[in-house]
């Protein structure tokens, strides 16, 4: 883990230490929950983890031997989110969720959305791609094979030769813009999903399993995010944005809407545990459905928004290491207000633009002995990193652009759980341990120049020339390949002799230790701990989110 942020005071160099969203408008969210044909013969699978929908047909009636077209009859998925046919060819669909987020990213899908009564035609092998595209779109790409008794689905488990072939309308409908994301998610708290949009799912009884239309906790709705394929349908609702670290073992459920008849194994007005993902089973006429509920909160300030000076708020959350040579600044550009992160140098000496959540040089040390790489070989030593914080977050989003000039940036989070609480007074027998970490570098802005293990996906640029990138938090250890590796993080002894040196090492844990700490780093330059950089990176922060 590097960050690095140096200060020079007249001719002599400062090393300090670099580190390692305004509010989004539009949704995210693009699930596929359902999708009805008017020939299928019964309740169409879907295998939500894998984006796959396997639909079996009715015997054609007549004369023919096959069905040429199938009708749309309804489409349960994320609200305002729309549906649109895949016009590539798709050689290859993968199995792993980054493969196919990424996937999602590059193929080509048609202007015209589909709708109820839509007509789409079948390719010889069976085998349609569709697209769901978010309200600020962000595309899903799914897989719907079709079988019947004289059409049968691509033999292989993970490809197909052919994608669509084309859809056909019966009315009219002004074609939408299918742009890549514009990096804006909404909040939670301005999103009320229900589950059963677009009709309920029949059993293979033949009735219909209940639903959990909608669910508030604390006072906020939840939304429903995604999908997973168990014992029947779980549907995953979550609350990102509580009073932070308001205690998640002990939330009030406020409000409720379950389907006609159905019954639920909480209620309303009863406190319950949503810090992990909760079961929650719905239960009608023999059926039931279970749902994963959870719960979390934002770092306050994350927006970058609130400034004092040169200095982020509240400031009991965020720092930087300015202090004679400015680094780290505030951004507003284009309606964007945010971080700005330059790597500069002064006599040889290269300083690192960084923020983070710590307190940067809280032992005093002077200018000279800072300046000095002698003493201070890593200037991570100079920071005491890290803030209470109590949740469990399944991804993080950073709004953010980079220019690195061959340099690399940094931007990642750990969530730590602590036997004492400031590293600044940590004693000999207290552990800190990883809980879980998520990590992005890049050369360029757009993923590219390493493997980086736990990016979900990175956006095209918007018109302000940002993108968002998701990354999703690895619980336990960190994944194989992820830039943690070649950090400190796991050191097991300090490279300064001084007294003054902090101590942020982490021993690795399994994941299952509460979270009591998170330190989350930006830095324009990677190695910038380490006195490394790129005169000119630059790296602009707009928002960083947090979801559950």
């Amino acid at each position: 883990m590097k960050y690095l942020k140096l200060c020079f005071a007249l001719t002599i160099a400062l090393a300090a230490c670099t580190a390692d969203y305004d509010t989004f408008g539009e949704s995210d969210y693009n699930s596929l929950n359902d999708i009805v044909f008017s020939e299928q013969s019964s309740s169409v699978s879907v295998y939500s983890d894998e984006h796959r929908i396997k639909v079996s047909l009715k015997e054609p009636s007549g004369d023919k031997s096959s069905w040429e077209f199938v009708t749309i009859d309804s489409v349960n998925m994320s609200h305002l989110a729309s549906l649109y046919l895949v016009e590539d060819d798709v050689d290859e669909f993968p199995t792993d969720s980054a493969s196919i987020d990424s996937l999602a990213h590059k193929v080509a899908y048609s202007k015209k959305e589909l709708e109820e009564g839509d007509r789409i035609r079948i390719p010889e092998d069976g085998v349609v791609y569709v697209v769901v595209v978010s309200e600020s779109g962000e595309p899903s790409i799914w897989m719907v094979e079709f079988s019947s008794p004289a059409v049968k689905p691509s033999s292989k488990s993970s490809s197909s030769s052919k994608t669509s072939g084309s859809s056909e309308s019966p009315k009219s409908s002004s074609d939408k813009a299918t742009s890549s994301s514009s990096g804006k998610t909404e909040s939670a708290s301005s999103e009320k999903s229900s589950s059963g949009e677009g009709g309920e799912k029949s059993s293979s009884s033949g009735g219909e399993l209940p639903v959990l239309k909608s669910i508030e906790i604390a006072g906020v709705a939840a939304v429903l995010d995604s999908v997973e394929d168990g014992d029947g349908y779980t549907y995953h609702f979550h609350v990102d944005s509580l009073g932070f670290r308001v205690d998640l073992t002990d939330l009030e459920v406020t409000d409720m809407e379950l389907s006609d008849g159905a019954e639920c194994d909480i209620e309303v007005g009863e406190r319950y545990d949503f810090s992990g993902n909760r079961k929650v089973t719905v239960k009608s006429g023999g059926s039931e459905r279970v749902y994963t509920v959870k719960a979390g909160y934002q770092l306050p300030g994350s927006d970058f928004d609130s400034w004092k000076g040169d200095d982020m708020m509240p400031d009991s959350i965020w720092d930087n290491a300015n202090t004679i040579l400015t680094t780290t600044k505030k951004y507003s550009s284009g309606g964007v207000v945010g971080i700005r992160m330059e790597t500069n140098e002064l006599l040889g000496k290269v300083a690192s633009g960084s923020a983070y959540t710590a307190v940067f040089n809280p032992n005093g040390v002077g200018t000279l002995s800072m300046a000095s790489s002698n003493t201070w070989p890593d200037g991570n030593e100079l920071i005491g990193f890290g803030k209470r914080f109590g949740a469990r977050p399944e991804y993080v989003e950073f709004r953010f652009s980079y220019e690195g000039k061959g340099d690399s940036c940094d931007l990642y989070i750990l969530l730590e759980n602590r036997t004492g609480d400031n590293n600044v007074s940590r004693k000999a027998a207290d552990v800190n341990t990883l809980v879980a970490s998520t990590w992005y570098r890049s050369t360029t802005g757009d993923n590219t120049g390493r493997d980086n293990p736990d990016v979900v996906y990175v956006s095209d640029k918007d018109a302000n020339g940002m993108r968002t990138v998701r990354l999703k938090f690895a619980y336990g250890a960190p994944l194989e390949g992820s830039p943690i590796e070649n950090s400190s993080v796991f050191a097991t002894s300090l490279r300064s002799s001084q007294k003054t040196a902090i101590d942020n090492s982490l021993v690795e844990g399994d994941g299952s230790d509460a979270v009591t700490h998170i330190r989350v780093v930006m830095a324009s330059s990677a190695a910038g701990n380490f006195y490394e950089g790129v005169k000119g990176a630059l790296l602009v922060v707009d928002d960083m989110r947090l979801i559950y």
